[in-house]
């Protein structure tokens, strides 16, 4: 199956729990600079060409789909779905959900749509990336100084309140009102600027920010800009509530699943690989943001946790190790959950877009890796 690596960057749902007194609340007058660990240098990303609707070589379709049924025995997924995309070649994909339906949990890796219709609004002149978060949303700790442009790269230093441990004992839903009250409660960490630390509570404010600038809400917003302009009809934004009956049961050996639609603008997709690898062919294709901004997106890259994943602006550059000692560049998202595990990426090295999603306890960037060796394979 190859090496299994960077487990802890896709757990990227429901962090490490933090309680109250690990820490000493700031209060911030003003962003600070940053101290954290090295950033990774800024990266720009190529403007690929178009991807063909034509299957790729018979070769290389032999190739996934042998790596596909290899990776479903590996993760021992009950339900898995994987794309790859070559730009100026064609496509391949595929999904086995079992018994299940047919859509995928995507987790943190639907982040990024979140990021780009915010990337949109600012783009159209309607806010700016340094737009105080409490211009927005009132009750948001330090939201004087805590930008838009923070809450997009995770260094606004706000608590995440699903890390709160009364309420992930309450295993349900909450509401923006409930989750500011509970990091009100809790304090910033940081100050802005100062250091990286992931917080789903700030793409919460995100969907909460678009839907005060674009006047509909945040799952509106998404369909309305990406998913029906690019005509994916296996892609959807989960609605507040939604009981996600066309979607793949998460299951877990190792902690009860949350209920996909919980996840709200930190998670909010469901559907195929193919269609989430066309988000990122039309994100790195100029037809979602100018060239400029998603360039933007990855010029500040801040270490995330302990291995080798970079975080900028709604995306994240990964380092990922080779047999041979070497790394390979991935452009993308990933994202976890107990019971599901999903990324999405273009692979600089190879060209080409992979994603996958998959349930279970398995590692959806092992099986990513093991797609694009088939890739590789062709070359040699």
């Amino acid at each position: 199956m190859g090496r299994d690596w960077i487990v802890g960057l896709a757990l990227l749902v429901l962090p490490a729990v933090a309680a109250a007194d690990d820490y000493k609340p700031v209060v911030c007058k003003s962003a600070v600079a940053y101290v954290g660990a090295p950033l990774h240098p800024p990266v720009v990303p190529p403007l690929i060409q178009g991807i063909p609707k034509a299957a790729l070589d018979p070769a290389t379709v032999t190739r996934l789909e042998a790596a596909f049924a290899q990776a479903r025995t590996a993760t021992r997924a009950p339900a898995l779905t994987a794309a790859v995309l070559v730009p100026g070649k064609g496509g391949w994909e595929r999904t086995d959900s079992g018994d299940q339906p047919p859509m995928l949990f995507w987790a943190s890796a639907g982040k990024t749509l979140t990021a780009v219709v915010v990337l949109q609004l600012v783009e159209a002149g309607k806010l700016k990336l340094e737009d105080p978060v409490g211009k927005y949303v009132a009750g948001v700790p330090n939201g004087d100084v805590v930008t838009i442009r923070d809450l997009l790269a995770h260094t606004g230093g706000l608590f995440s309140a699903n890390e709160d441990l009364k309420a992930r004992a309450e295993h349900r839903a909450h509401t923006l009102d409930e989750d500011l009250k509970i990091i009100a409660r809790h304090g910033a960490f940081s100050c802005p600027g100062e250091r990286w630390r992931y917080s789903n509570t700030g793409y919460a404010l995100l969907g909460k920010v678009i839907e005060v600038v674009d006047g509909r809400s945040w799952q509106e917003a998404i369909d309305a800009r990406i998913i029906k302009p690019l005509g994916l009809m296996n892609l959807r934004v989960l609605a507040d509530g939604d009981k996600a009956e066309d979607v793949a049961k998460l299951v877990s050996a190792k902690e009860a699943p949350i209920e996909p639609a919980w996840a709200g603008p930190a998670g909010p997709a469901v559907g195929s690989a193919g269609d989430m690898a066309r988000v990122w062919a039309a994100l790195l294709g100029g037809k979602l943001l100018k060239q400029e901004t998603v360039t933007t997106a990855f010029g500040r890259l801040y270490p995330m946790f302990d291995g080798g994943g970079f975080y900028g602006l709604g995306a994240m550059a990964v380092e990922v190790p080779e047999s041979d000692g070497s790394k390979t560049l991935w452009l993308g998202h990933l994202g976890g959950t107990p019971g599901a595990s999903a990324v999405v990426a273009y692979s600089v090295r190879d060209g080409a877009i992979v994603a996958a999603a998959l349930t279970g306890d398995g590692s959806a960037t092992a099986t990513a890796n093991l797609l694009l060796r088939q890739v590789r394979a062709q070359d040699h």
